[in-house]
């Protein structure tokens, strides 16, 4: 990727990011309630929906590091230390709460709560690394 301004790569991300998650609102209510209007859901179609909800998260990622990697480099490393640093931090409550739940200590906790999670940390971290001069 080649260095871009921030003022060009904000304006790049930001065409993307909006559409994006235009989809996933779409396609996270519009499936739920379509979901709604079954008696009994089938299989097939409640796997749709969750693929269609997933893959715009997915694209969302790759936006998010396109953006680190268009910018500088004090901008891409805080980026980059957040999202590793919000990653660790994920994956570490994702094996304490395995291990819990192994030893039943604690009940099932659902599993998607893990994303939102991450982008808790992610946010954090940057934020404290030093990512508000980033924005």
């Amino acid at each position: 990727m080649t260095q871009q301004t921030f003022k060009s790569a904000s304006k790049r991300y930001w065409r993307a990011f909006v559409p994006i998650m235009i989809v996933y609102l779409v396609a996270t209510l519009a499936g739920s309630f379509y979901l709604r209007t079954f008696e009994v859901e089938p299989v097939w179609l409640q796997a749709t929906v969750a693929v269609a909800c997933t893959l715009p998260m997915l694209l969302f990622l790759f936006v998010q590091i396109r953006y680190f990697l268009e910018t500088d480099e004090y901008n891409r490393m805080i980026q980059l230390k957040g999202f590793a640093i919000g990653a660790a931090l994920t994956v570490g409550a994702i094996f304490l709460i395995g291990f819990l739940q192994m030893f039943h200590v604690i009940e099932q906790v659902e599993v998607f709560w893990f994303g939102p999670a991450f982008f808790i940390a992610y946010g954090v971290s940057t934020y404290l690394l030093g990512g508000r001069q980033c924005l």
